[in-house]
């Protein structure tokens, strides 16, 4: 089977990306303008309608315009956009190529000196798409079409689709379909008929500079399929050998190479506020945007993760920014759970200044782990797992009270009952390390006996932090004694006899005697 490409024609991308990500109204009045030259660059249809043009002063547009929103071209962000249509396109195809921004690449061709002959091999706006390898994933690649531009429009963006057989055909079918009949546009995502459209393709739709155009205009040639038919050592040495190469990647004579996506190895999403944040509370809303589309990035990949990199940039530039680590213990790609941790941890920060701008980054990411729903059931008890429900509830405590106030228990080596044992992350226990201190009713679901109350068998739910010396006359000694004692080598020696006992007040106790007396050391449940 041929290589086909779909190709996605983008005209109004960069304004809509801006919208989509400040949750605006299809319908808002928007004006995106060059911060240097002060001139509109791209613009929403109501404007249009007020008789804003590309090019025209800011001034004049927003005399015409008084209510249009003002939005600032910037690079960073424009990459960004684009890095966002490819993240999501790459759920369609392995082989993305990026789009490039035509108010970057008109500015860059301004600057060039000659321009006369200038030939670019490739449509602006246009992002491409092998899918000819995807057909069997999406059970037919009109399905797989049709599923793209769903996505697109859910994300309120407009777009143009062809398919070709090479990946300039494809391009140039797709910007050209935007302004062609409805029959036009359903026969170019036919590849069957895509040589006929190239054939009525005309000259101004080629990515060819003006001069360029007008030769050819100036000697009747109007179309795609009337160049084709000239000689091609004419137009070599009349207009260059690239005309020619040009020619030959649109109708596959010549291999194009491309540069395809790769999703990085970091995240990095930056967000400039409409408007100053002068309370936490005001984070809150746009920082859910943006752990949303990052969340569904990680499921995109299968990955997690567990600390991410908040940054609040203030409105005086001479204030240091603010850097905020949000901790995720156990791993989170959830947009729910990833906001309502987050959440919990902005709750201990205090703004100095009116935040205008956002940046979340994170630098590591981990598997996604999939847990079992049960709270302790039997398998996971003998195994020492913890379900996903216990998992969201130590990773709420540790949000809420500091990951220095919620700790997990280890075992040690050591005899003492007191020093068997440390505190440690709860993100640093793992299911290799099984339940050392279990209660009677623990013993009986594991299957180990408990009548008799041998000796060794049960270890008390809760121990105290200091044993209390008891009276014999409050206890009644049900089974031991246990010795424990210190390592002959350990200062100053320590030997114990533990017994289990029950208590006179009601309760089943664990005690033991030394050269002092009796001493209440824990509690079975």
């Amino acid at each position: 089977m041929d290589m086909l490409w779909l190709a996605a024609h983008y005209p109004q991308w960069a304004l809509q990306y801006f919208c989509y990500r400040n949750e605006l109204n299809q319908s808002a009045e928007v004006l995106l303008y060059d911060p240097k030259s002060l001139h509109v660059l791209a613009l929403d249809a109501g404007s249009h309608k007020a008789g804003v043009t590309v090019g025209m002063s800011l001034s004049t547009a927003q005399s015409l315009t008084p209510s249009a929103m003002l939005a600032e071209f910037d690079a960073s962000t424009n990459q960004q956009a684009s890095d966002w249509l490819c993240q999501w396109s790459y759920e369609f195809s392995a082989r993305v190529v990026p789009l490039r921004c035509a108010l970057v690449h008109d500015a860059h061709k301004d600057g060039q000196s000659s321009a006369k002959l200038h030939v670019d091999e490739f449509v602006c706006n246009t992002l491409l798409l092998e899918v000819s390898s995807m057909a069997l994933i999406f059970d037919g690649i009109d399905k797989l079409i049709e599923q793209y531009a769903q996505r697109a429009k859910t994300y309120g963006l407009e777009v143009s689709l062809a398919i070709g057989k090479t990946p300039l055909a494809a391009q140039l079918l797709a910007q050209q379909s935007s302004v062609m009949a409805e029959v036009t546009q359903s026969e170019s995502l036919n590849p069957d008929k895509s040589h006929a459209l190239l054939s009525q393709l005309p000259i101004a739709s080629l990515p060819i500079s003006r001069f360029l155009r007008q030769s050819f205009l100036d000697i009747g040639v109007t179309s795609f399929a009337a160049l084709c038919t000239l000689p091609d050592k004419e137009l070599g040495r009349r207009f260059g050998p690239k005309l020619l190469q040009l020619l030959a990647k649109i109708s596959g004579a010549l291999p194009h190479p491309l540069t395809y996506f790769e999703p990085e190895e970091t995240y990095l999403q930056k967000l400039s506020l409409l408007y100053e944040v002068e309370l936490m509370q005001g984070i809150v809303f746009p920082l859910g945007r943006m752990l949303k589309e990052m969340a569904s990035y990680l499921k995109q990949r299968q990955l997690a993760i567990q600390q991410l990199k908040l940054t609040l940039i203030y409105r005086d530039s001479e204030r240091s920014q603010l850097d905020i680590i949000i901790q995720y213990p156990f791993a989170e790609h959830r947009s729910d759970n990833l906001l309502s941790l987050c959440r919990m941890q902005l709750e201990r920060v205090t703004l100095y200044q009116p935040v205008v701008e956002m940046v979340i980054s994170v630098d590591k990411f981990v598997p996604i782990t999939i847990a079992n729903d049960n709270w302790f059931g039997p398998q996971q008890a003998a195994q020492g797992q913890r379900s996903e429900k216990a998992l969201r509830l130590m990773a709420l405590l540790q949000a809420r009270l500091g990951s220095d106030k919620v700790k997990g228990l280890l075992a040690t080596s050591a005899h003492l009952p007191e020093e068997s044992w440390q505190a440690t992350d709860l993100s640093a226990t793992s299911q290799e390390h099984r339940p050392v201190i279990k209660s009677l009713q623990q013993l009986s679901d594991l299957g180990h006996p408990t009548t008799g109350l041998s000796v060794g068998a049960c270890r008390p739910s809760w121990l105290l932090t200091t044993p209390e010396m008891i009276s014999i006359e409050m206890i009644e000694l049900l089974k031991g004694p246990e010795r424990l004692q210190t390592h002959w080598w350990q200062e100053p020696a320590i030997c114990r006899d533990y017994y289990i006992a029950s208590h006179q007040l009601g309760g089943l106790c664990w005690v033991f005697k030394d050269s002092r007396g009796f001493f209440l050391h824990g509690w079975f449940g």
